[in-house]
């Protein structure tokens, strides 16, 4: 069919603006204009079989018409049958801008006999890492799948030790022992204590603090992974860990001596340096490359610049959220979740409908579109994730929601 676009929005963007407008009064079936609604500027409501009105140009006539038309665009020129914009229909506006997404972060530390110095080391970088996360907008979660050693400080932890330290809903501890090897066998054995605080539109980063190598290859744990919860799909890697094996380092050390002597050889404490189980973590290391996470060296047990370093990775892949919440109405006004609509405005100044998903996210299809979180009572608009995805990539680009007209349903795919 001519003028019908598949595949459409999903588009969330950088920068991205968010216009409420709420409404004062607006007509179901638009204003004048006619043709075959099949074309592109598509009439906007059609209940009675008319064109909505030009979106910004009051009632020109447009090439579409007949209500019903399967994609409402091109219509800031006033020329198309697209919905009125929010000049035309609305009497009361608000703006705001849409948030970051969320970040979901899973850290496994190895808490084996060798690994004191280390658990400290997580302890003293934890909260920062995450303020580093804050601080730039986004609402983080960690989970923390760790032994009762390890004990997370307010204001991330609650402070309190023993495997108390979880302070929900930024942290969550899964008191559980990681062994030397086994740390990715830990994640996926306790998703299930863990995925609750999860959100579905998060960043999703998972970490490895280890001085051993893993006994699970990095493809079958990404795909046991992914088996469990396709969220992860796309999610980083980072990884602390050995670059070299114990028995490479002790060669490297002389006793009382430290200066250039890696930790996993060297005793801290009483100076002297000691032959530890450590191993190249070669697995940890392969999945890092993989995707494109952050490495870090756990010889040199300077762990802040590394925990810097993945707090700005995280920040890095955050996008503008796809989740927009509805605004309280001014007093005295209503929202009628039957009269909202979405409408894209490209960085080129190109107007598009963004179709409504009434049965919600499982019908998206290929088409996309958006749906409510609550339909009954909703409290935000989201976006399908293919539209989602197809909004980010234009940092120029706009999203308004409009109250007061018919909203546009999407045609079957």
């Amino acid at each position: 069919m001519r003028g019908r676009k598949t595949n459409w929005l999903g588009m969330v963007v950088g920068g991205l603006s968010l216009g409420l407008a709420l409404v004062g009064a607006c007509s179901a079936s638009g204003g004048s204009g006619t043709g075959n609604g099949a074309s592109e500027g598509a009439g906007a409501s059609g209940a009675s079989g008319q064109g909505g009105a030009g979106a910004s140009g009051g009632n020109g006539p447009g090439p579409g018409g007949s209500g019903g038309g399967t994609f409402v665009g091109s219509s800031s020129s006033g020329t198309g049958g697209g919905l009125p914009d929010a000049d035309t229909c609305a009497s009361v506006s608000s703006e705001a801008t849409a948030g970051k997404q969320p970040a979901d972060i899973i850290i496994a530390v190895d808490t084996s006999g060798s690994m004191d110095e280390e658990i400290a080391e997580v302890q003293a970088n934890l909260n920062k890492f995450a303020q580093l996360i804050t601080a730039s907008g986004i609402d983080v979660h960690v989970v923390m799948i760790a032994d009762a050693t390890m004990c997370i400080p307010a204001p991330l932890g609650s402070g309190s030790c023993n495997g108390m330290d979880e302070k929900l809903p930024g942290y969550r501890h899964v008191v559980q022992t990681v062994a030397s090897t086994d740390a990715f066998q830990q994640i996926l054995n306790t998703y299930p204590q863990w995925k609750d605080v999860l959100r579905p539109n998060a960043v999703k980063t998972i970490a490895v603090v280890s001085d051993d190598n893993s006994d699970m290859a990095a493809n079958t744990f990404v795909n046991q992974l992914l088996a469990l919860d396709p969220t992860f799909q796309g999610f980083k890697f980072d990884a602390i860990v050995s670059f070299e094996s114990g028995e490479q380092c002790i060669f490297q050390c002389a006793f009382g001596n430290c200066a250039n002597c890696p930790f996993t050889c060297c005793n801290k404490q009483s100076f002297a340096c000691e032959p530890i189980s450590a191993a190249e973590g070669t697995v940890y290391k392969q999945l890092v490359q993989q995707t494109g996470g952050v490495l870090g060296n756990l010889c040199t047990q300077n762990f802040d610049p590394v925990f810097n370093d993945m707090a700005t990775a995280v920040v890095s892949e955050a996008k503008i959220s796809c989740d927009y919440p509805i605004p309280v109405p001014p007093d005295g006004t209503t929202i009628d979740p039957k009269k909202v609509n979405v409408v894209y405005t490209n960085s080129n100044g190109t107007k598009t409908t963004i179709y409504n998903v009434p049965t919600g996210q499982a019908d998206c299809g290929n088409t996309g579109g958006w749906y409510y979180d609550v339909p009954g009572a909703p409290t935000k608009i989201s976006m399908c994730q293919n539209t989602c995805a197809a909004l980010q990539g234009d940092a120029g680009g706009k999203v308004e929601v409009l109250f007061g007209c018919e909203t546009q349903i999407k045609p079957p795919e």
